[in-house]
């Protein structure tokens, strides 16, 4: 016999499955609370529980999200320092690319996404608790690319995190956009500071 945790934990399963199935099938506009519950054999308070249709949204990319970055591994500073610096540039993409690859497989629903966090409405667990990770990841970047400080390797994975979102945000809302597009943008915002990191470094 399940425990009331379990039970919970169990219905927030199928009710986060059925969402991603019905969100991809027909769109996160044309899918209702009634028609998840159906679809997930439970009821339509039991879905409310685990969240309104714009909190079912994120939870269920905030999840593929997660699980992407924690089977992709990272480009280690090692690497890096191994190939004579390498392409910084080109390294920050393959840590941020499970990201982009998951929004370019849904565009139409990573819109949406985008549109419910603009919006204020509900915050996204990725974007919190796996912010540091992801900076801590570039910090490693940066100080293997270009053999600046700490603290200034610190300070520009940290604007380079807070580019790569105002570029991902301005890619969604854009109809049509391809990946390319967000991977020029992503470079064109990190190659600055790669290359200041260097100058000062060198002076």
């Amino acid at each position: 016999m399940p425990t009331r945790i379990e039970a919970r934990a169990a219905t927030r399963a199928k009710v986060l499955a059925s969402s991603r199935r019905l969100f991809e099938e027909r769109g996160f506009n044309a899918t209702t609370i009634k028609d998840i519950a159906a679809d997930a054999g439970v009821s339509v308070g039991s879905v409310m529980y685990v969240g309104d249709k714009s909190g079912l949204l994120v939870a269920c990319f905030d999840e593929r999200i997660e699980a992407l970055h924690t089977g992709h591994p990272p480009t280690s500073r090692t690497q890096v320092q191994s190939e004579g610096g390498g392409d910084g540039a080109q390294a920050i993409l393959d840590i941020l690319s499970p990201f982009i690859d998951l929004f370019a497989s849904s565009p139409d629903l990573a819109r949406s996404y985008g549109a419910v966090l603009i919006s204020g409405a509900h915050s996204s667990r990725v974007f919190s608790e796996l912010r540091e990770e992801l900076i801590n990841e570039l910090q490693d970047i940066f100080a293997a690319a270009t053999d600046c400080s700490t603290t200034a390797a610190k300070q520009r994975a940290t604007t380079a995190y807070l580019a790569y979102l105002g570029a991902l945000l301005e890619w969604v809302s854009i109809p049509g956009a391809g990946t390319d597009a967000l991977c020029s943008r992503v470079r064109d915002a990190v190659h600055p500071l790669l290359t200041a990191s260097t100058e000062e470094h060198n002076q």
